[in-house]
């Protein structure tokens, strides 16, 4: 198999999992007043860790106008809280709060029973095949990562 099959296949993979991930969206709503948007940057400002806002939004692919509306929400809301750099004080930093990490750590939850529930369907041979063959797309995706640092 050469470069460009596998490119068009991780194409296909990736549309694939976007509808997946549309029909899990709806989990990341809660019975506050955030909306998607602002669930999703929490739960990845989670997994983040502490971290500039310029380098979150290069890594998101956002807007750093739209993500500071984003966690000007979030900061109102007592989930996110911003610190400025002592050194650069152009630098702002975001981390999450602990009664944000409660809420993101209850997300992601919420995210794996949905994705648990997704995969429900797959009889147990072709689950394993499954977890075989992410295992290894995995292992790939991170050599292509490391390769390209």
């Amino acid at each position: 198999m050469n470069h460009t099959k596998a490119i068009n296949l991780m194409a296909e993979n990736m549309r694939i999992m976007g509808r997946l991930s549309s029909r899990l969206q709806p989990l990341l709503e809660t019975n506050s007043n955030n909306s998607r948007q602002q669930m999703s940057v929490l739960v990845r400002l989670y997994l983040a860790g502490k971290i500039k806002l310029k380098d979150f939004a290069n890594r998101e692919v956002i807007s750093t106008a739209n993500l500071c509306s984003i966690f000007k929400k979030l900061e109102q809301d007592k989930l996110v809280i911003r610190s400025v750099d002592e050194n650069d004080h152009r630098d702002t930093w975001y981390e999450v709060t602990k009664s944000g990490k409660v809420l993101a750590e209850k997300l992601m939850d919420n995210f794996m029973q949905g994705l648990e529930s997704l995969c429900k369907v797959l009889p147990q041979e072709d689950a394993e095949k499954l977890a075989k063959t992410v295992e290894t797309i995995n292992e790939l995706l991170k050599k292509i990562e490391v390769l390209n640092a």
